[in-house]
């Protein structure tokens, strides 16, 4: 074997580079790999975000009232989940509560009206049915 000049092995010196070599080379091919599933997903991503757009876009021309109507939808629903501030409060208090009073009764009108209304079609149904029945069975007779 051939030692160098402290005595110690340079084969060992070798094996250890080829070694880091290894290391380094499958280090490389993780971060390929790595690489490329990421630059896939991005495409992927890219590809279904412009197909969402696309569709968007499609429905707001055919639909634009549904639009606005969405659009204050979100509004609405992201504004209720923001926290109130005291400015907000200052300068809204009266009129918010005013406006969430009015708001609770139309709801509350609306759910009753719907209500009245099921319990008319249900009458209407239950007639209708026990029509059919009184007529089948008669024509059995």
């Amino acid at each position: 074997m051939a030692r160098d000049k402290q005595g110690q092995n340079s084969t060992g010196t070798d094996s250890a580079g080829a070694g880091s070599s290894r290391v380094r080379g499958r280090a490389a091919d993780a971060l390929e790999t790595a690489r490329e599933r990421t630059m896939s997903a991005y495409e992927a991503a890219r590809e279904r975000t412009s197909d969402v757009t696309r569709q968007v876009s499609d429905q707001m021309s055919v639909y634009p009232v549904g639009a606005v109507i969405g659009g204050l939808v979100i509004g609405a629903v992201f504004g209720a989940l923001l926290p109130r501030t005291r400015r907000e409060t200052e300068w809204l208090g009266e009129t918010s509560r005013k406006l969430t009073g009015a708001a609770r009764e139309a709801a509350q009108k609306g759910i009753d009206t719907g209500r009245d209304r099921i319990e008319q079609l249900t009458g209407k149904v239950v007639a209708k049915v026990g029509s059919a029945v009184a007529e089948a069975v008669g024509d059995k007779d």
